[in-house]
């Protein structure tokens, strides 16, 4: 299999190798391959990102596309202290527990469901509940119809991002991973969250500070464990869950990611990208996983 997996390292790199984007830079680092004019083109790109961004710090009012601006700003090598990570930052963490976030109130149903505020605190508000947000479709490809799941993988994104941004210190922000951990127990059992949505949430636990470490490698096993012989999760989109992966480490990481391998190599088009469409994100995290699994 480490031929094969080389063999799709390649053609994947071949698939970026010229192109003008942020997954194009990306992609070209992670496989050692960066182009001389990829350095001004990063420059390009983090304006761009820049300009998008209103005087609140937000992309067009959305805690979503918020949290991917200030993701992609740091994954383009932008510090912690980046004037326009500060902004996306903290626009993010100003909606904090504010109406509409998931958590808000209780009744009997929400309370049995562990879906109120006696389980749930600290989550980030996309806006009033009158302001539907869903259908929701995340960088990966996931696409989510159901409205209280839409705001609670939302937030998981701009948790992620926050924590990645330097702003773990927060009693708000350490509500959030600790509302998340608390879960784990009932994700154990079935639970009543859908596995996309507990996926999403590892994928932000993975960011979370040292003093959380022991509890969120504990949680990644019990998930990991859940993976299946043809590397895949149950109900879960391929891409979201294997972006997963990319926040965690350790060697079952690396056995999660070659269980995923051979799968994503079956995937893979002639032209090097994993779908059908050439959708670069979903290449990354594809590329990305690939080179974990050759560890």
């Amino acid at each position: 299999m480490t031929t094969e997996i080389r063999t799709a390292i390649d053609q994947a790199a071949a698939f970026f190798a010229g192109r003008q984007t942020r997954q194009g830079v990306l992609a070209r680092r992670a496989v050692g391959h960066p182009r001389p004019a990829d350095t001004e083109l990063t420059e390009h790109l983090v304006r761009a990102i820049r300009r998008k961004t209103r005087i609140d710090g937000s992309v067009d009012g959305s805690l979503l596309g918020t949290a991917c601006a200030s993701w992609e700003l740091l994954e383009l090598g932008c510090p912690v202290d980046h004037a326009a990570v500060v902004r996306t930052t903290g626009y993010i963490l100003q909606t904090e527990d504010r109406d509409g976030h998931v958590g808000d109130g209780c009744d009997d149903v929400r309370h049995a469901r562990h879906r109120c505020r006696d389980f749930l605190s600290g989550f980030f508000s996309p806006g009033p509940w009158d302001r539907a947000i869903a259908p929701l479709e995340l960088p990966s490809g996931l696409r989510i119809e159901d409205e209280y799941d839409a705001r609670f993988a939302a937030s998981c994104y701009a948790l992620r991002s926050v924590l990645r941004a330097g702003a773990d210190k927060r009693n708000a922000v350490q509500r959030h991973v600790d509302s998340l951990l608390s879960l784990a127990s009932l994700w154990e059992n079935g639970g009543s969250w859908a596995p996309n949505l507990v996926i999403g949430a590892l994928g932000a636990l993975a960011y979370a500070p040292i003093e959380y470490r022991s509890r969120v490698v504990g949680l990644g096993r019990q998930i990991l464990g859940r993976q299946a012989g043809d590397g895949s999760w149950t109900d879960t989109h391929p891409f979201h869950a294997l972006e997963m992966l990319l926040g965690l480490t350790g060697p079952d990481v690396t056995r999660a990611a070659r269980l995923a391998a051979p799968a994503l190599i079956e995937r893979q088009t002639n032209a090097g990208a994993f779908d059908a469409t050439g959708s670069e994100e979903q290449a990354l995290i594809a590329l990305r996983v690939l080179l974990l699994a050759r560890q």
